[in-house]
């Protein structure tokens, strides 16, 4: 019940138009029914009129007026014209409103004074439809021009008579108003439902977007994070088996190392695994209990990663200045670009004796951290010669991880021997609502 009388007081407080009853709803799906009940409503009273003036004018005669002119079949052929074409217009009022205007509008002024009254009635329709299928500035213009096309007709038929002409006018005028005042009603009435229901299928729209944007931002997230383990974990333990399988007869305990090291290797990225798996499968994100949940890496981190390159075989100098950033976002953007540039130097650089990894912090006035990192190695011909070929993937990855704080990432030869990456990260906090 709480419920209830919470969605009455929300449609009201959003001024939600009420639902249309069985009549308006049955009229609003078949509007060709509405349109032929009016249409004959008028063109049985007004066509059994012309068909009275028509067969009077053949004999010479007007049963309506005294008028000569009336008298003559020509005239009386022209009145079944025009209940005709008023019949017509209104059967097509709400596709050419304009049409039915000017068709009713000459009908009051072919019918003086016989049937004045009648023809009044199909005028309030057209004004009533240009009010709600058009716009309201027609049906008030209109509105004008049908009140002066009454007092023509009342002139016309009696020039002399000035009662007839004023208190018609103001009749004619009245009817006028009062048409157009309805339709001007349920005319915006319309368009605000119709407007609400295109915001209603525009947030739709928006909502479907959104869901496809947000799914291949995580998408590109699951990527960029099983890339940085599996690629690092691969490449290391394909180091250290080609390190082991050298050493094996020439240093036995080197190589019962590096086996010790590669099982080590494999296990925590057999973890990893699990773990960004099942966040992706499971509500709780502990992926049914096979791999407890851990904080993402850090700077804390870098040591054990580095050990892990140098146990691979490669040359690593870590050195760092300045105070470490306490966001924790922005410490796993710098893990993941050091653990990228270590693991391309572990795969494609040739013959090298030292990788140095630089890490520069520098604190800022708001409470940002600038970061600095370079990873630079002194292999000959970096790529050339390497196991296995790069995806472009890793670059891509650091790349978007950058740009989310508005840094840039460059990666490209040292010089003649070499191979540096740089990467900047501006003194921007980072946004809680942004991409991770």
């Amino acid at each position: 019940m709480r419920a209830e009388g919470g969605e009455t007081r929300l449609s009201e407080d959003l001024r939600l138009p009420k639902p249309p009853g069985f009549i308006r709803s049955y009229f609003n799906r078949f509007p060709w029914v509405l349109d032929s009940l009016i249409a004959a409503g008028y063109v049985v009273p007004m066509g059994a009129v012309s068909l009275v003036a028509f067969v009077a004018s053949l004999f010479g005669a007007s049963p309506f007026t005294d008028d000569p002119i009336r008298s003559t079949p020509v005239w009386g052929l022209l009145m079944l014209y025009t209940t005709a074409a008023v019949t017509v217009g209104l059967l097509f009022r709400r596709h050419v409103p304009f049409v039915t205007a000017t068709i009713c509008a000459a009908a009051m002024l072919v019918s003086a004074p016989v049937t004045n009254q009648i023809d009044a009635v199909p005028m309030m329709f057209a004004l009533y439809a240009l009010a709600v299928y058009r716009s309201a500035r027609a049906a008030w213009l209109w509105t004008l021009i049908a009140s002066a096309v009454g007092i023509a007709s009342t002139v016309l038929s009696d020039p002399f008579d000035l009662a007839s002409i004023v208190g018609y006018g103001l009749l004619m005028t009245m009817l006028m108003t009062i048409a157009t005042l309805v339709g001007i009603t349920f005319g915006n009435r319309r368009r605000y439902i119709q407007a609400l229901l295109d915001r209603a299928q525009q947030l739709a729209r928006e909502r479907d977007q959104q869901a496809q944007l947000a799914a291949a931002a995580e998408r590109a997230r699951i990527a960029r994070e099983m890339h940085d383990i599996v690629a690092h974990s691969l490449t290391v333990i394909v180091a250290l088996s080609d390190g082991a399988e050298a050493s094996i007869e020439r240093s036995p305990e080197t190589a019962k190392e590096a086996v010790r090291q590669t099982g080590i290797t494999a296990r925590r990225a057999l973890t990893d695994v699990r773990r960004s798996l099942g966040v992706l499968t499971e509500p709780d994100g502990r992926g049914g209990g096979a791999a407890p949940i851990a904080p993402q890496p850090g700077l804390a981190d870098l040591p054990e990663l580095i050990a892990s390159f140098r146990a691979a075989g490669l040359p690593v100098r870590f050195t760092t200045s300045g105070e470490p950033p306490a966001d924790l976002p922005l410490q796993v953007t710098v893990f993941r670009v050091v653990q990228e540039a270590l693991t391309n130097a572990l795969r494609y650089a040739v013959q090298v004796t030292a990788v140095d990894v630089v890490l520069r912090y520098v604190g800022t006035p708001g409470g940002g951290s600038a970061v600095s990192i370079e990873v630079t190695d002194d292999g000959v011909d970096p790529g050339r010669g390497a196991s296995s070929a790069g995806s472009g993937r890793g670059l891509i990855g650091m790349r978007e991880r950058v740009a989310v704080y508005g840094g840039t990432v460059s990666a490209g030869p040292a010089g003649s021997r070499g191979w540096r990456v740089n990467a900047t990260l501006p003194s921007t906090p980072h946004d809680p609502g942004g991409p991770r």
